[in-house]
């Protein structure tokens, strides 16, 4: 499961992602290029030893900021 959950009340336009329930990770969206970067990587991708959730979540945001679709919340599941 991973969550993400807009960023308000900031500067940085991105998301939180939130994978498994765990401590969240940050992705910005760079508003003039739209370039998609983790800024900080979940404690459970270090866990897992790669960034496989951040680059889950990555790829979900950069299909929505090019959709134009950005939701305050938006929740990813599979099996």
């Amino acid at each position: 499961m991973l969550k993400l959950i807009k960023i308000f009340n900031s500067s940085i336009l991105g998301y939180w992602y939130i994978p498994e329930n765990r401590d969240p990770g940050l992705i910005e969206i760079d508003e003039r290029t739209g370039e998609v970067t983790v800024a900080i990587e979940s404690n459970y991708d270090k866990e897992l030893g790669g960034p496989y959730y951040a680059n889950k979540a990555r790829g979900a945001v950069k299909r929505m900021w090019d959709s134009g679709e950005l939701p305050s919340e938006k929740s990813f599941t599979w099996w």
